[in-house]
């Protein structure tokens, strides 16, 4: 059964006109109008806001309706939207549970002639049973916080700031916060290297570039995936190619790194544990193999370049040095985890069930390697000693991933503890307590 629930009414210009009704199940709040380039040169407007659900069932198929009316009443534009994660992508499957908020957007088109006076804003959607999912929490996993978490920086072994909003976006679009484990003090902050981040730094990069014409479009910036290296000091980024470059936190001298990667998605730069050492890793969606390459932030090439190297069926984890990457293959018959040495050469690690692209990467320290897979269906911590040959389950974790969901792994300094994030709505942050797993 579906149920119209009226959420909302509001008028631009003047008050809105207050209704009877008993109390609906789902309110919106944040609620407002927007306009956005609509991808032909033009513009779209919308109706944004978010969708709190204080009653007692769940919803699905929420369906957002805006209705546009002049100043007689009369209807001259309207729309629909869902609700949609924070890269705006729309959330159709997703139930929303009791005590859940979620973002909506509502794209609408004026049809008729007539100032704009009032629009009303309603909801479709199915009341259902809510089935919670499991809520796992542990002395050996906390719960930081509810969010879209895509970044994250250790500070030191009691101390990490994370970044909230959309996987793809630049680290100065998220916003940061800093985590205390001791106090469990939580401080909304400006990531440290913010401040950097210029006009003219940006186009001394060359970051904003038309590589073709010379002309500078700031908007490039944002796909730049530019990023400061939490142990090195020059910053690594992409162009309007995908070539990738390093710089100098000013933007000055440019190094390229790798070049010929226009037909390839960059999902992100991980750093390695040796300062300025990293891996930068490609896939386009779901269930697509991962290439990859490492380098360092000065230039040196330190696997061989990105189609000289086998792709990964998991996210690649590059080794301490850079000179080797752990990755997810079946070759043979034997589906497990191998270590990919530079210019050739493998070793076969341990067999595996082995994730999709959309699980953490794993994280080599030392003879330790650290692995988040589903182990007899459920998402998993495993640590694998390379000396002793020993593979170990440290603990569950808290992930519900889906297709469209992604999460991302970080060890701390000193290695006593991982910080682990998704994204999506059912998003979040933890720290996971390995000290010690793995060290025998």
């Amino acid at each position: 059964m579906r149920n119209l629930l009226l959420l909302a009414i509001f008028c631009l210009g003047a008050l809105p006109r207050a209704e009877a009704q008993d109390k609906p199940a789902l309110a919106l709040t944040e609620t407002r109008v927007e306009t956005r380039p609509d991808g032909f040169g033009g513009e779209m407007s919308l109706v944004t806001g978010v969708v709190f659900n204080h009653g007692a069932d769940a919803y699905r198929q929420i369906t957002v309706v805006v209705e546009a009316y002049d100043a007689d009443d009369a209807l001259i534009g309207e729309g629909f939207g869902f609700l949609v994660d924070a890269c705006g992508t729309a959330l159709l499957d997703y139930a929303l549970l009791p005590g859940d908020v979620q973002a909506f957007s509502a794209p609408f088109e004026l049809f008729a002639d007539g100032a704009q006076s009032s629009m009303h804003v309603s909801v479709e959607a199915e009341a259902i049973a809510p089935e919670w999912p499991p809520l796992m929490e542990s002395p050996a996993v906390r719960l930081i916080a509810r969010d879209e978490v895509v970044m994250l920086e250790w500070l030191d072994e009691e101390t990490l700031i994370y970044g909230v909003g959309c996987e793809d976006a630049v680290f100065t679009e998220l916003a940061w916060w800093r985590y205390d484990i001791g106090s469990h003090a939580l401080t909304e902050i400006d990531h440290p290297a913010a401040a950097k981040v210029t006009a003219e730094m940006i186009e001394r990069s060359d970051a904003a570039l038309i590589t073709q014409s010379g002309e500078q479009k700031p908007d490039l910036f944002y796909g730049s995936h530019m990023t400061f290296p939490p142990n090195a000091r020059r910053i690594v980024y992409q162009n309007d190619l995908h070539t990738v470059f390093s710089a100098e936190p000013d933007g000055s001298f440019k190094r390229l790194i790798h070049d010929r990667l226009h037909q390839h998605s960059l999902r992100g730069f991980i750093w390695a544990r040796e300062p300025g050492v990293f891996l930068a890793y490609y896939f386009g969606s779901y269930g697509e193999p991962a290439h990859y390459f490492t380098a360092d932030v000065d230039g040196r090439m330190l696997m061989g370049r990105l189609e000289d190297l086998a792709p990964s069926l998991t996210a690649p984890g590059p080794a301490e040095d850079g000179l080797a990457a752990v990755v997810g293959w079946r070759r043979g018959g034997v589906s497990g985890y191998y270590l990919q040495y530079a210019f050739g050469g493998s070793e076969l690690l341990f067999e595996a069930e082995l994730p999709g692209n959309n699980y953490p990467a794993p994280i080599m320290a030392g003879d330790v390697i650290y692995v988040m897979r589903p182990v007899e269906g459920a998402p998993t911590l495993q640590c694998f000693n390379r000396r002793t040959r020993d593979l170990r389950t440290v603990t569950a974790l808290p992930l519900q991933l889906t297709r469209e969901a992604r999460a991302w792994a970080w060890l701390s300094p000193g290695g006593t503890r991982l910080a682990l994030a998704m994204n999506g709505p059912a998003g979040g942050v933890w720290w996971v307590d390995a000290g010690g797993s793995c060290t025998v």
